[in-house]
């Protein structure tokens, strides 16, 4: 069977803004691909992001070219990876693929979307035949073997005018045993260029790989386990080390640790330093990867460093212990600080992710976050509004009405929540003020200076853009630039 795998983009009445590129690979569709192929099925990947970068973003011309792909690659079946705001290009390529292709193309969507709500997908979307629960890449080869089938398990599908459920199917336990990245259908030259998003705000080529699935807590916000399930799983340190040296024979200088949290095993993660420090791995690539605060201690933190890790990304959400608690973080502000004095103490660059709009919140909650951020001085600042995705608590927990009324569009940026909804225990007024002035006043100016710091020292046209907006900040607000945690 041909088949040809899409990663699609946000609208493009919402993208791309800024430039927020991290170049990053869709592994999914890379280990898909791969599994794909060993079955002996003819395979394309068509990564929007990248076609678009290639072409001046000319959205015309790009279009044209997928259209034209569909005509002459033909495919028998077109799967589509799909997170929430790319529902909307998802629903427009599955039209194409039925209009050139005929209604013969078996059009299959996939991942944390369609996988949290199948039938809604399935509704909306007239043209998407089958929906991929969960893992895809037993399922994606089972499917493209025989096509949707009853015995196919985790699908749901069409069957005369009925949605067909299959089995649940159950999550691989040996990750090792899956075929590795098909990187081969991507232009490594595209996502080893020097950019400031992959690993912010370290401008060095790098790329992103994962040594585990799964995660050991389900915050409330969080679609993580949506697909990998409860649990982590995680690859040998055999396999880790291989995709480690292939990452250095493309060039790449950074490594991004794509795992939900790198430490979710200390001794595993001991073990793992250890080896890339005996293969003098540290002396090649530098690395960022995510732990959760309640899994750092200083024999960690020393092992980390000793095998490159320059970046360690934390979920602090919150410097409120009840609106912690009440988000199901299973963490508390005592255990974000401890993180932030043990990280400082080894050396190592602190990427802190807090978040503005969770259930509940008053103002003092907001007071808190800002003393905590301002106390932290983060070497990387990333706020957001909760974004109510699906299969999540914070989605389950909406109205009804409210739930029907959301736009998948709506959850391109986080600066903003989707349909604006309003979460805290303030008025939308007194909420909407408070956001406004906390990404104009206090997030935007921070970023600017935090990547001032770590951009080339050369002059160039983005720096000195950036001097300009830092020092008319300063200019404009000298009271708010002195409270600024840099």
């Amino acid at each position: 069977m041909k088949v040809l795998l899409v990663y699609p983009v946000p609208p493009r009445t919402h993208w791309p803004r800024g430039n927020f590129r991290a170049h990053w690979i869709p592994t999914g569709l890379a280990y898909i691909s791969s599994a794909l192929r060993q079955a002996g099925h003819e395979v394309r990947v068509l990564h929007r992001e990248e076609q678009l970068a290639a072409n001046g973003f000319d959205w015309q011309f790009c279009d044209t070219q997928l259209r034209s792909l569909l005509k002459h690659f033909s495919p028998d079946m077109v799967g589509i990876s799909v997170v929430t705001p790319m529902m909307i290009e998802a629903e427009v390529i599955s039209r194409w693929a039925k209009e050139i292709c005929g209604q013969r193309v078996i059009v299959v969507v996939g991942g944390p979307h369609p996988t949290a709500l199948p039938e809604k997908t399935l509704l909306e979307c007239p043209y998407i035949d089958v929906v991929v629960i969960g893992e895809g890449e037993r399922t994606m080869v089972e499917l493209a073997d025989t096509g949707p089938d009853k015995q196919v398990a985790g699908l749901v599908f069409r069957q005369n005018g009925q949605l067909v459920h299959t089995s649940a199917r159950p999550l691989e336990k040996d990750l090792d045993s899956l075929a590795v990245p098909d990187y081969s259908q991507f232009n490594m030259d595209f996502h080893l260029q020097v950019n400031p998003w992959l690993v912010r705000w370290i401008p060095r080529a790098g790329m992103n790989i994962h040594t585990s699935r799964g995660c050991t807590n389900c915050c409330g916000f969080c679609a993580a386990h949506v697909i990998s399930g409860m649990g982590v799983r995680f690859h040998s340190i055999g396999y880790v080390l291989e995709r480690l040296l292939e990452a250095v024979r493309f060039g790449a200088k950074l490594i991004l640790f794509g795992d939900d949290s790198l430490a979710a095993n200390g001794e595993r993660l001991l073990e793992l330093c250890e080896a890339m420090c005996s293969h003098g791995l540290h002396r090649h690539i530098k690395w960022q990867c995510c732990m959760r605060v309640d899994q750092v201690s200083p024999e960690v933190l020393t092992a980390v460093k000793s095998a490159g890790c320059i970046q360690i990304e934390f979920g602090f959400e919150s410097g409120s212990d009840t609106v912690l608690q009440r988000i199901d973080k299973n963490t508390s502000v005592h255990l974000n600080r401890r993180a932030v004095r043990l990280t400082r103490q080894a050396g190592i660059r602190i990427y802190a992710n807090i978040m503005i709009g969770l259930p509940g919140e008053t103002e003092e909650d907001l007071r808190k976050s800002l003393d905590f951020i301002r106390w932290a001085k983060p070497d990387v600042l990333s706020a957001a509004c909760p974004l109510p995705l699906p299969g999540t608590a914070l989605y389950n927990n909406l109205p009804e009405q409210v739930r029907n009324s959301l736009k998948w569009s709506d959850y391109t940026y986080a600066d903003t929540s989707p349909g604006g909804i309003n979460l805290t225990a303030m008025s939308e007024e007194a909420f909407e003020d408070y956001r406004l002035k906390f990404f104009k006043y206090f997030v935007r100016p921070t970023m600017n200076l935090q990547m001032l710091r770590d951009m080339s020292k050369d002059p160039t046209s983005e720096r000195r853009m950036l001097r300009r907006k830092i020092i008319r900040f300063a200019l404009q607000h000298p009271l708010r630039t002195v409270r600024l945690p840099c």
